[in-house]
């Protein structure tokens, strides 16, 4: 598909706005250990899922980009254990590090199946990395006490295994984009977009599923935090439908990854 700069970056500043902005519907609700509520932001996402859906012309469910969706979700479910054990500041920072090294590296040496994408100037786009590296690495070295102590160890290996699952979370969607011509695929990230969150809900349900069992089917509910909860899922939604774009329609191994896990 033909990229358009304006386009690509018309969408890279509205994800930022949104991303900064998707807890904001929830900020003042008890959310418990926050299973519940990225259950019902999954399915928030669902909602919006529905609409690009319509508009990309009802294309079939690619079970391959599921995986971008389960990515997300299983990492998203995590970060409630990270946020208890090294803070919300730091463990984001960290985790968006990792996210952004693993990104730009699966695209700058063509891991993962994906065709290597070299960046206009590699001096300045190496510097950027270690740039972003330096800095989650100050940031992490900040002694953080939390309510609930759990082992720091253990909620740093969690954050890098976090970032890794972000880090891939367009993989997929990008192999099928990048392969299109073979497969008959879709070159527009559009038609993926709603397998993308099938992929998210389904992984949220069965997590919520099983954390309902380990809790004897007491699982912690506010009914307060289900309205705020898909508003926020909705929003989520629309800045990883616009980074998905931007990505499309920009340099993935350039400015544009380091940009969404920089700003937000």
């Amino acid at each position: 598909m033909q990229q358009d700069v304006i386009t690509g970056i018309g969408s890279a500043i509205a994800s930022a706005i949104a991303y900064g902005s998707t807890y904001v519907p929830v900020r003042w609700f008890e959310a418990g250990d926050g299973l519940f509520f990225q259950w019902m932001m999954c399915i928030g996402q669902m909602l919006f899922g529905v609409i690009v859906l319509n508009i990309a012309g009802w294309p079939p469910v690619f079970p391959f980009a599921m995986m971008s969706g389960v990515f997300f979700a299983s990492g998203n479910a995590l970060t409630v254990y990270i946020m208890d054990g090294i803070g919300m500041a730091v463990g984001s920072l960290l985790w968006n590090t990792i996210t952004c090294v693993v990104g730009w590296a699966v695209t700058r040496f063509g891991l993962l199946g994906n065709p290597q994408q070299l960046p206009h100037n590699n001096v300045m786009n190496i510097i950027g990395v270690v740039i972003v590296c330096i800095g989650g690495f100050i940031f992490g070295t900040i002694t953080h006490r939390p309510i609930q102590v759990r082992p720091v160890p253990c909620a740093i290996l969690l954050t890098a295994f976090v970032g890794c699952l972000y880090g891939n979370m367009l993989t997929p969607i990008n192999y099928l984009v990048m392969h299109s011509a073979e497969t008959g695929n879709p070159s527009n990230i559009s038609s993926y977009f709603f397998s993308f969150c099938l992929g998210s809900v389904l992984t949220s349900t069965i997590i919520f599923m099983i954390y309902s069992l380990t809790k004897l089917n007491r699982p912690f509910m506010n009914p307060e935090l289900t309205l705020p909860s898909l508003i926020s899922g909705i929003i989520y939604a629309v800045a990883t439908y616009c980074f998905f774009l931007a990505n499309q329609h920009l340099d993935q191994v350039g400015w544009i990854t380091r940009f969404f896990h920089t700003f937000p």
